[in-house]
């Protein structure tokens, strides 16, 4: 079998047993990897109703056949388990080098179960495993921990995943990092790894995986970074980072501040990618094997001493530690980010949480006496970078926002319900559905909560005109942005299918995404070069669906309703200030077109749930 180690290891905690399963390449082939592989296992492995923290509960890191190929993108690697954050299926993929050595080292994916009796880590190396003591690392922040597991295991160049103290801490949105730079951080991965006793993932190989044509995966890769030279995405990527999209988001009134009031932001050029660019850029980097080049690296010694080793900021770190907390200082921002990669906190969270907890302090619902004497205002990068400490170490106020803003809301109640801007308890990226119409369905529908990486965007159907990726998917008017229409809603699901087909491959949005360096039949050549099959698109497109579908199952399973497919009531409300003075959600539009979404994925639009005729279709019919 091409593309696949065909092994995958199997890790008891508990008892510290290992075991080998192979699957043979019908599951390969239904399943593909990453995402789809990861709800799998959790749907088959999981009992229904546990906590989240519970031993019983799965951690699933996966890769794809097409993972460790030499092409960019081809780098990611994903993480599912029942996440602590959302109640439903966790998800969470993450770029860098990890996944390519894990496939070096002999396995496809690792499914973990149980809880570990005394802090530990694991040790992956050409085909073995150990279960070592973390003792002596428990408690450390991510750099140092890293320096040490590569320590214990006499391998420096061992490709490291770990967590940091808010993980440990049982911070809700604790995230994963591997190399410092790259973080699966949505979801509470990180905090599932704390609740296992599970330290870190070591790992290191010698044996690159067998494709069916690798000099002809080379010349793909080799067209593909001819490609990127002058591809106009890629290049500004190359050039700024993904924090490009600051002033992009600000200039239609979509970049979400001060608790998503607004979505215009006065200081929004003091916090862009250009402006980083200019001043603390040290250099780019890039994930396994990537021509783009799109990761920052930033260094600083004033106001604040920024370590380059945690790398630099990306959009929406920029935002959620920016212009979500009303902070306009680089410098400061670029700081927040670092604290966040050295304790193990997904930025996105973090900084959605501080500014529910700025607005209600503002607002009266919090005081002094609640924070320690800490005034929590926006603007405050005192207080941003405070209570990123107090977060991670659950310390006073701290403690109340590790369980995230809808949690925290509920804590504190008096209305403070409103200013926690979630779907599924999982808070906003940086897109706003008011400026982009479709991303009011894919917030709201999206399974494992509000996500901006699960569907096309909609200015890939608003330009002039429309480049032949998105024909290819079924689409040949433009709309305007703001628009939310049938369209839109069809633009949700056929991209979702294929975005989800990504995740499923572990391959970059911003390589393989739509309108960039490589097309959807170029996804379909690259699949097959690794494994030799004869796959199509549509082929892709229905794993894809069926990873969807799993998702909603397993969340029905644990109580999730079409209840929890809403939008926060803010969204309904007019935003102040700028360009986007009055700008709303139109309500009866939204819920129209979450009817019309239902219809085309199949599924019962007075439920949203597929039915026993869906899953049989998609080859679900033991769920």
């Amino acid at each position: 079998m091409k593309g696949y180690c065909g092994k995958v290891l199997h890790v008891d905690l508990t008892g510290g047993h290992f075991e080998v399963e192979t699957p043979d390449e019908a599951f390969y082939r239904k399943y593909m990897g990453g995402s789809a592989v990861g709800a799998y296992y959790c749907l088959k492995m999981i009992e229904p109703g546990i906590d989240a923290f519970d031993p019983g509960n799965v951690l699933v890191f996966a890769t794809s056949a097409t993972t460790g190929a030499p092409v960019s993108g081809a780098s990611r690697f994903n993480v599912n388990a029942k996440s602590p954050l959302t109640g439903g299926l966790g998800d969470s993929q993450a770029g860098g080098f990890w996944g390519t050595e894990l496939k070096y080292a002999g396995f496809d994916a690792v499914v973990i179960t149980g809880r570990a009796p005394k802090p530990s880590f694991l040790w992956i190396h050409d085909g073995e495993c150990e279960l070592r003591d973390a003792s002596g690392i428990w408690g450390m922040e991510t750099g140092p921990a890293q320096d040490a597991v590569r320590k214990a295991v006499g391998e420096p160049r061992a490709r490291v995943a770990l967590i940091g103290p808010a993980g440990e801490n049982l911070v809700r949105f604790a995230c994963i990092a591997n190399e410092l730079r790259h973080y699966n951080g949505r979801n509470g991965m990180g905090a599932v790894m704390g609740s296992k006793n599970l330290k870190a993932i070591a790992v290191k190989g010698s044996n690159a995986p067998e494709f069916a044509d690798r000099d002809a995966i080379i010349a793909f890769a080799q067209a593909g970074a001819k490609r990127s030279i002058d591809h106009p995405s890629t290049k500004t990527l190359r050039e700024h980072g993904t924090a490009r999209t600051i002033l992009t988001s600000q200039s239609i009134g979509g970049l979400p501040t001060r608790n998503w009031t607004s979505g215009s932001f006065e200081l929004a050029e003091q916090i862009s990618g250009q402006e980083m660019t200019r001043t603390i850029l040290k250099k780019n980097e890039a994930c396994w094997a990537c021509a783009v080049r799109c990761k920052r690296v930033v260094e600083a010694k004033e106001p604040y001493e920024i370590d380059p080793q945690y790398g630099g900021p990306e959009y929406e770190t920029m935002s959620a530690l920016g212009s979500y907390v009303g902070v306009g200082d680089l410098p400061a921002v670029a700081k927040a980010a670092e604290v966040c990669n050295r304790l193990g906190i997904d930025t996105i969270s973090a900084g959605g949480t501080i500014a529910f907890a700025m607005e209600c302090f503002e607002k009266g619902l919090i005081n002094k006496d609640d924070t320690d004497g800490l005034e929590v205002r926006f603007g405050s990068s005192e207080a941003l970078l405070k209570l990123l400490e107090l977060i991670a170490y659950r310390k006073g106020i701290g403690d109340t926002l590790a369980e995230g803003a809808y949690r925290a809301a509920e804590k504190i109640g008096k209305g403070a319900q409103k200013f926690a801007i979630c779907c599924k308890k999982q808070e906003f990226p940086a897109h706003m559905p008011t400026a982009k119409g479709s991303l009011a369905l894919a917030y709201s529908l999206n399974p494992f909560g509000a996500d901006h990486m699960s569907s096309n965007h909609d200015a890939s159907i608003s330009s002039d005109t429309l480049s032949e990726s998105i024909k290819s998917l079924g689409f040949s008017k433009t709309y305007p942005m703001k628009v939310l229409n049938f369209e839109k809603a069809k633009l949700f699901g056929y991209t979702q299918k294929y975005y989800s087909a990504l995740d499923s491959l572990d391959l970059c949005m911003f390589c393989f995404g739509v309108n960039l360096i490589f097309c959807p039949n170029d996804v379909v050549e690259l699949l097959n070069l690794c494994t030799g099959w004869d796959a199509t698109l549509w082929e892709l497109m229905l794993i894809g669906e069926r990873r969807i579908n799993m998702f909603r199952a397993f969340n029905a399973r644990e109580g999730f309703t079409i209840e929890d497919d809403a939008l926060p009531e803010r969204e309904f409300e007019p935003l102040v200030g700028g360009t986007t003075e009055g700008d709303k959600v139109d309500r009866e539009a939204y819920f129209k077109a979450r009817e019309q979404y239902f219809r085309i994925m199949g599924w019962d639009e007075k439920t949203g749930l597929p039915g026993q005729d869906k899953l049989a279709e998609l080859g679900l019919d033991w769920i």
